[in-house]
C-alpha cells in the first residue's frame, strides 16, 4: 500500500469516528499520530542487498556479503549506520534489528544490517567451541566492507558513517576501530562507534573513533567488570563512554525477550532500553 493511501485511510476513519460537533480536538489528537505512523512505516522498508567483501571464501574468492538496507524518506544524502549482529546470527537478531533499523531511520539515518554468518554457511557460533569460527577481526573487515558499500550509494553521505554492534557484534566493533587490527581497504575511519554489551577482551585504547559502550550490570555473558577494568585512566584521542545499567542483563534492549542461551540470561529491561535509546541518539547526533 502506498503511503498516501495508508494515510488517507486513517484520516477517513478519524473523520468518520469524530464527525460530531465538539470533537475536533480529539479527532486531531487521533489523526496526527496515525499520520506519523504511516510515514514511519513507509520510511522503514528494508531491502536485501549483496556486496563484495575482502575476506576470502574457502575457495579463495572474495566473499559476497548480504544485509538489510533501510533508509529514511527523501533523496539524501543521509548519514548511515553499519549494524553487526551477535553470535546467534542474523536470523535470530532480525526481529530486534528491524526495530532498531526503523528507529534509526526515523532519526534520519540509513542503516545496513550486515549478515556475517549466512554467507559463510553459519547460523550461530555461540558455543565455547564455536566462538572462534568467525573471529572478530574477520567481522571488523565485514564492517569496513559495508562502509565502503554504503559510501558508494548516492543517498549516503560517505563522510558520515557510524558503526553499531551487539554482543559478538559489539566485540567486533572494538576490533573495527582498533588501529592495530589489520583491515584491507580500511579507508576513512568510522565517525563514531557504539557497542552494546561487548566482550572487552583488551584495554580500551588505541581506537580511531569515539566509542560508547552500553552494558547491563547483571550481564553474566560479557561481564561489565571487564569493561570497567579496561577503561583508560588517562586522556585518549577520542572520547570513550561506558554506561552500565543497574539490574540489566544481556540483550536488555530487545523488547519482550526473556530466555536463556548457553546458560546465560537474556532479558528485556524497558528502563535501561529507554535510556539507551536516548544515549544512542545523542551520541550519533553529536558525531554525525
Amino acid at each position: 500500500m502506498k503511503t498516501n493511501s495508508f494515510i488517507d485511510i486513517f484520516a477517513f476513519f478519524g473523520w468518520a469516528l469524530f464527525k460530531q460537533e465538539g470533537a475536533i480536538m480529539i479527532r486531531q489528537s487521533l489523526i496526527a499520530p496515525l499520520l506519523v505512523i504511516g510515514i514511519m512505516i513507509s520510511a522503514a522498508a528494508a531491502d536485501t542487498v549483496t556486496f563484495k567483501g575482502m575476506s576470502a571464501t574457502g575457495g579463495g574468492k572474495p566473499i559476497m556479503l548480504t544485509g538489510n538496507l533501510t533508509k529514511p524518506q527523501g533523496e539524501g544524502p543521509f548519514p548511515a549506520v553499519v549494524m553487526l549482529h551477535g553470535c546467534l546470527g542474523m536470523g535470530w537478531y532480525e526481529k530486534y534489528f528491524g526495530i532498531w533499523a526503523r528507529r534509526i531511520a526515523s532519526w534520519g539515518y540509513v542503516s545496513l544490517q550486515v549478515d556475517s554468518f549466512g554467507p559463510r554457511g553459519e547460523s550461530d557460533i555461540c558455543g565455547a567451541d564455536r566462538i572462534s569460527t568467525i573471529p572478530t577481526p574477520m567481522r571488523a573487515q565485514d564492517a569496513h566492507d559495508a562502509k565502503s558499500y554504503l559510501a558508494g550509494l548516492p543517498f549516503v553521505d560517505r563522510n558520515q558513517i557510524a558503526l553499531m554492534g551487539w554482543s559478538h557484534g559489539g566485540w567486533s566493533v572494538l576490533s573495527a576501530i582498533d588501529e592495530t587490527i589489520s583491515i584491507q581497504n580500511r579507508g576513512d575511519p568510522f565517525r563514531v562507534a557504539i557497542a552494546f554489551y561487548p566482550y572487552c577482551a583488551v584495554p580500551l585504547r588505541g581506537f580511531n573513533a569515539p566509542l560508547m559502550i552500553l552494558i547491563g550490570e547483571l550481564d553474566d555473558w560479557t561481564q561489565p567488570e571487564l569493561c570497567q577494568l579496561r577503561m583508560p585512566s588517562g586522556k585518549t584521542a577520542h572520547e570513550i563512554i561506558l554506561k552500565v545499567y543497574p539490574e540489566a542483563y544481556h540483550c536488555f534492549d530487545f523488547e519482550g525477550l526473556d530466555t536463556y542461551v548457553s546458560g546465560h540470561r537474556l532479558l528485556y529491561n524497558p528502563k535501561a532500553t529507554s535510556n539507551a535509546i536516548q544515549q544512542v541518539r545523542k551520541f550519533l547526533a553529536k558525531h554525525l
